[in-house]
């Protein structure tokens, strides 16, 4: 048989399931004793400040120094990536730029004249000849 404790936060009665190595009877009553635990050093440590510390200013830093090196070995790098994608990657799998994207409106808008004596079709498509096969298409517009 089992030996009932004692919950160290809520006093609750409990059989421990961890061969006696738990002292509290569930998590919430350990992390809020844990909670409180964490209250009372800040507190104490609030007590124990001098009145005139929080005036003082600390010319201390953390952290790392930038240096004109180190600024120019990452601008260094960085070109020396995107060197070898651009190198590595072919035409057709780059991204389309600006420029491509107005040379394909224009392209579409020279190549396919509207017609505008027939209707549309049953899916909404717009009908067009197109300029270089001579043929009738439907685009969405």
């Amino acid at each position: 048989m089992r030996k009932r404790q004692i919950c160290s936060y809520c006093g609750d009665g409990f059989i421990p399931t961890r061969r006696g190595a738990q002292k509290f009877c569930s998590n919430s009553c350990r992390s809020r004793n844990w909670q409180s635990k964490q209250r009372d050093k800040s507190k104490n440590q609030a007590l124990n400040k001098p009145h005139n510390e929080g005036l003082q200013i600390s010319k201390t830093t953390t952290g790392e120094k930038m240096s004109l090196a180190g600024v120019g070995n990452a601008a260094t790098g960085v070109a020396v990536v995107e060197l070898a994608k651009n190198m590595l990657t072919s035409a057709e799998n780059k991204p389309a730029t600006k420029k491509d994207i107005q040379e394909l409106k224009t392209l579409i808008k020279s190549r396919y004249l509207p017609i505008k004596n027939l209707g549309k079709d049953a899916t909404g498509r717009t009908p067009n000849y197109d300029v270089l096969t001579g043929y009738l298409v439907y685009l969405y517009r």
